[in-house]
Formats: structure tokens, sequence, C-alpha cells
């Protein structure tokens, strides 16, 4: 599970530390904030890392339709790109993965990965890449200045024959997901073979397609506690490896015959296709390839921005549920009290995270209900009412005013 995710100099995330220190991550956590405050970058600059970690910069910066040089912060203009990694792993312990990103070579051109904060399993030196190896494999050097690669030197490396602490790593980061871009019209589409359902939910039909029986049959299953007349997600293979989806509805159950609708994406609602691309990847078995965990490896994180779009009240409770019992990390931001209010007092004190721009306009973060006047408010009110009644522009000055005092 992340535990803690440093960045410099990627848009407005300066010296940026999330959560703040000496927290840590939990399960679950929600980012709020006014329009601008960062929110949306926070969610790019994770899905940046793992993109990192997989060697696809390039593709990623396409599908946003951004250039290598529109990651880097105005207000600095460097082209290196800080970042830290923390994660926690049942029996391997922590690993902390840091580097820099040069926006020119489109790679990493320092980097290091140490476990509990002492045994060094990777880092570059003198133009050589150092991976120690285990007890019946030797280590292994790489000369990266002669190679060609993109991104992370994880991205090239077998972690079957490095230390396990890298097998962990590389599953954890290469598996982030940031569903900041997710659209109704995008889930809609056909689509051939995918282990993902893409950041803007367009692998959605043939994700679904891929699940073994069992897993489909238990995300129909959760998208009935949303949608009680849905019986049957379909799926079809068609010429070239397109796959179709749609939605089989139920009603008249009282019958003898109940009547049976059965609906392509085209014709689903927005709230029903959002509910489904969220279930898909909260509440299935991890990591890819549909399979159960394997032993030794993280807990991926998957991030959704403004969970709240498209989706009626009445099942926002049943979402924060499903949310909070995901099988997967989950980040969310959003600008809804609802989201909040369904929030446990304890597990609001810990999760909800504000976003602000300090006077230097960079990015940074504050636990909400850490802030004298929340704290207070919530003695008497539940979370979401204290965001209802709370004046989110008031709220930076008294962060800012709290880092401060930490400080003296």
């Amino acid at each position: 599970m992340i535990s803690a995710f440093y960045i410099d100099n990627f848009k407005s995330l300066v010296d940026f530390r999330l959560p703040p220190a000496p927290h840590r991550l939990g399960s679950f956590t929600c980012l709020v904030g006014l329009n601008g405050a960062g929110k949306s970058t926070v969610l790019q600059a994770f899905d940046f890392v793992g993109h990192l970690a997989n060697g696809q910069v390039a593709t990623w910066l396409k599908q946003r339709e951004l250039k290598a040089s529109d990651l880097t912060s105005r207000f600095l203009k460097k082209k290196l790109i800080l970042f830290q990694l923390d994660i926690e792993v049942a029996g391997v312990g922590r690993i902390v993965w840091s580097g820099s990103f040069n926006t020119t070579e489109m790679r990493c051109t320092a980097e290091t990965v140490t476990v509990d904060g002492e045994e060094q399993v990777l880092h570059i030196k003198d133009g050589q890449l150092q991976v120690l190896g285990t007890d019946s494999k030797p280590s292994v050097q790489y000369p990266v200045r002669a190679m060609k690669y993109e991104g992370s030197t994880l991205s090239f490396i077998d972690v079957r024959d490095v230390h396990p602490a890298l097998g962990a790593l590389k599953h954890v980061a290469a598996n982030l997901r940031s569903l900041d871009l997710l659209s109704p019209q995008s889930m809609r589409r056909r689509a051939k073979e995918a282990e993902d359902i893409g950041s803007g939910g367009e692998r959605l039909s043939a994700f679904i397609h891929g699940l073994p029986v069992k897993d489909k049959t238990a995300l129909t299953n959760a998208l009935k506690q949303f949608y009680p007349q849905v019986v049957e997600l379909s799926t079809t293979a068609l010429r070239a490896g397109w796959k179709d989806l749609r939605i089989v509805e139920q009603y008249d159950t009282e019958q003898k015959t109940p009547s049976r609708l059965e609906s392509d994406a085209a014709q689903v609602n927005d709230g029903l296709l959002r509910v489904l691309a969220v279930l898909s990847q909260v509440s299935m078995p991890q990591p890819s390839n549909h399979s159960a965990q394997p032993d030794g490896l993280g807990q991926s994180c998957v991030l959704f921005d403004e969970i709240e779009n498209g989706i009626n009240p009445e099942l926002m409770q049943k979402l924060v549920q499903q949310l909070l019992g995901a099988e997967r990390q989950v980040i969310v931001t959003t600008h809804s009290p609802l989201v909040l209010n369904y929030l446990p007092d304890e597990v609001a004190k810990a999760s909800v995270l504000l976003l602000y721009r300090n006077n230097a306009g960079h990015t940074k973060a504050v636990r909400l209900f850490d802030l004298p006047s929340t704290q207070k408010k919530l003695a008497l009110l539940g979370p979401g009412e204290v965001f209802v009644d709370t004046n989110l522009e008031a709220l930076p000055a008294e962060a800012m005013a709290l880092l401060d005092s930490q400080k003296l």
C-alpha cells in the first residue's frame, strides 16, 4: 500500500507531500479544495509516476494531449521532476523509490530504491544501474547511459531475477490508475483486449469480457446493489477482436414471465456506466489479469476525480461504502458534502485532506479536520455538514498559519 508520495516541479506541485508529514496514507483518501487548488494535478502526478514504471510516458502524454515541457512547474523553470513513492508491503517492509525524471531525455537519470531505510536494492551511479540480486542470483549491472529506455529503469528490469522488493514496487507502481478522464461517452465504445478499463473507461467492454465467470458474476451482483433490475452483464466478441457490452435488465419480476430488456452500452444511462466503471476497479481481485493477488506483492491503488459526477445522491452512501471496503487502495477527489457525510468521523479525520495554494501559488496539503475551525465544528456536526458550513476560501490562510505554528 502507498503510504506517502512526494513530487517536486510537476505543474503546481512544488515540494509537495501527500499526506503532510508525519502522517501516512490509509486505504481510503479523499481530497477536497477549491477549483484550481491542484486536486486533479495530484491524480495526474500519481498517474505519471505509474507510467514511469511502465515505460509508457510518451503514450501517456499523447493520450492527455500534452508535451513533456507541459509537465514542469512554471514557477521553477527546471527540466527535472523529482519524485518519491513510499509503499509498505507485508513480509517485505517499507520500500522507498525516489528519482528524477529529465523531460528532455524522457527518462529517469537518477533512481534509488531502498528497503526499511537501509538496504539499497537499486541505484544509478557513474552511469551504471546497479540492481541487488538474491541469495541464489547475483547482482546485475546495466550501462544505462548507453541504453535506450523511456521512463524508469523499472520498465526493463526482469523482477524475477532480482530482489523481491523490486517486484513488489513494480507491481504497485505499474498498477497505479488515475481515472480522472472517466466519461460515459468513452465507456460506450467497443474495445479490443484489455487488462484495465483505460483512464477514460474506453476499454470497459473488453475488460469485462475478459473477466472470469465468477468475477463477472460478482461484478453483476455488486451493480445490483445500485440497480436491482440488472441481471446480467453481457459481452460479445465481434469481428476483428472488438468487444461489445450489453446490460440485461429484468422487470415485472412478480409475473410468471418477467420482461427482459437488453440494451447496448450506447443506450445505458450515464450514472449506471459510471457506477459500473468504479465497481469494476474497486470490487474485483487485484492485480490485473483478474487473478488473486500474489503473495508478497503490495496493494495497488486507483484514483477517481470528482467521484460524485453523474451519480444520484441516493446512491452515494452505497458507493462510499464500496470505496471504504475496496480491495484496492482508493484516492478520490470531491466537491460533494454527501461523500464526506457518509464517512465515519474517525475515518474523515484521518482521510480527508484539504488542498490549497499558498502565497507562492504552490499546491499544499493539510488534513481538513486538523484545522482548529473545522475540528471545533466536527464535535457538533457531521463531516459533510462541517464542509457545507465552512468557507473554503478562508481555509488556506488558516492552513498556512497552522503550518507556521508547527515549525516553531
